[in-house]
């Protein structure tokens, strides 16, 4: 249980999802940034893993930037009865190398479409010993993204986007 356990369902449901084709020209997940470099993360990442006809690919990067505990017991104090509410953001960091920023919207929109689908369809995101709910009540499955970029080549386009969601623990027991 935790920070750790549910970063790593999310990492492994989105990467089973990516590899199955549910969620197009999705590539690798990283459980963290593995480096940070201005541009050449997208840059770098983009040519890792090229993966659709139109010169597509993703790589999303799993963030878990604030969490709460909740308790949830109406009585007594002697076990826990709680949520840990963990607020995941999926970084999104898409390129195309077709040089058409259309296309690249288009394919963008299959990967965040994707996701959504992949969410709300696996809400305990194959991990149910750790996460009890993932997408689901008031919060739902939101996204934002940037405006398309093209690189300097002019045949590369970057898109960055978030996908949120709130991922719930269900915490019960003695000393938890």
């Amino acid at each position: 249980m935790g920070r750790a356990a549910v970063r790593a369902a999310v990492q492994a449901a989105l990467t089973k999802a990516g590899v199955a084709g549910t969620i197009p020209h999705l590539g690798t997940v990283y459980a963290a940034r593995a480096y940070i470099a201005g541009t050449d993360f997208e840059f770098n990442q983009a040519r890792a893993s090229i993966v659709s006809t139109q010169g597509s690919s993703c790589v999303a990067v799993v963030n878990i930037p604030s969490n709460k505990r909740e308790r949830r017991a109406l009585v007594g104090r002697s076990a826990v009865n709680d949520t840990n509410i963990h607020h995941v953001q999926v970084e999104l960091y898409f390129a195309n190398i077709s040089g058409t920023p259309v296309v690249a919207q288009q394919e963008y929109d299959q990967v965040v479409d994707g996701m959504f689908v992949e969410i709300r369809n696996n809400p305990n995101l194959s991990a149910t010993t750790t996460v009890w709910s993932a997408g689901e009540y008031t919060a739902g499955v939101t996204h934002t993204q940037s405006a398309p970029d093209v690189a300097a080549d002019g045949m590369t386009v970057f898109i960055y986007g978030v996908v949120s969601f709130e991922a719930w623990e269900w915490v019960a027991g003695s000393n938890v």
